[in-house]
């Protein structure tokens, strides 16, 4: 099954539970959000990557140092309470499950490939995802979404729709930490060793995410 199949279950199944008025707000927030157009505004393939630091591993590095190593695809994320998200995960876990969860080596460049997956939740979520769902991939927590901005992803949640998350669960002030309710849009780079952007997938319609598979040809 590919992961576009599994996100159109996910819809089914919201459209047969969640109640009717909830989906109309998602509806038409995520309709102002798209006709908004921000994805004009996020970098794409042939420009730079900004260089950014993170904990890697308990280790402070930046994306210039992973990139001596090869390629990386970097993957920004909504967080653990995203349906859509965790399938998108799980897909991905189930890809790299033979690896060490970070990297792969790819025919016939003989590079290895290293996967980052960005989300601006706290680091706690990303533990327990690990715990919880025996993920290894390397998630990176981008507090105030510094590492979003500067690929230019970051929207803000309308009031409407921050308080339907509330009441469902998903308070973005605890899982960020910050009450910006800002989110990035989900978003799927490869960067190649000199910093370029080789492909990128981003979609205002945080339903459509990229097919990893694309990533393993």
């Amino acid at each position: 099954m590919k992961l576009s199949d599994k996100l159109t279950m996910i819809q089914e199944q919201m459209a047969a539970q969640v109640p009717a008025e909830i989906l109309a707000a998602f509806g038409e927030s995520l309709q102002q959000l798209m006709a908004s157009q921000p994805e004009e505004k996020a970098l794409k393939a042939g420009d730079i990557a900004p260089d950014f630091a993170m904990n890697f591993n308990g280790e402070s590095l930046s994306l210039t140092d992973l990139l001596k190593n090869g390629p990386v695809v970097i993957n920004f994320f909504r967080g653990n309470w995203c349906p859509f998200c965790m399938a998108e995960l799980e897909y991905y876990q189930a890809l790299l499950s033979k690896q060490d969860g970070s990297m792969i080596d790819i025919e016939p460049q003989h590079q290895a490939i290293q996967f980052l997956f960005i989300s601006p939740q706290k680091a706690e979520y990303h533990t327990a995802l690990m715990d919880e769902k025996n993920f290894n991939l390397q998630f990176i927590s981008d507090t105030h979404n510094t590492i979003a901005k500067k690929f230019g992803l970051v929207f803000q949640l309308d009031d409407q729709i921050q308080k339907i998350y509330k009441a469902i669960g998903a308070d973005l002030s605890q899982f960020n930490g910050d009450d910006s309710f800002e989110l990035p849009m989900p978003a799927t780079y490869v960067i190649d060793p000199s910093g370029k952007i080789t492909h990128a997938f981003l979609d205002a319609n945080y339903m459509v995410r990229a097919e990893p598979d694309a990533f393993f040809e």
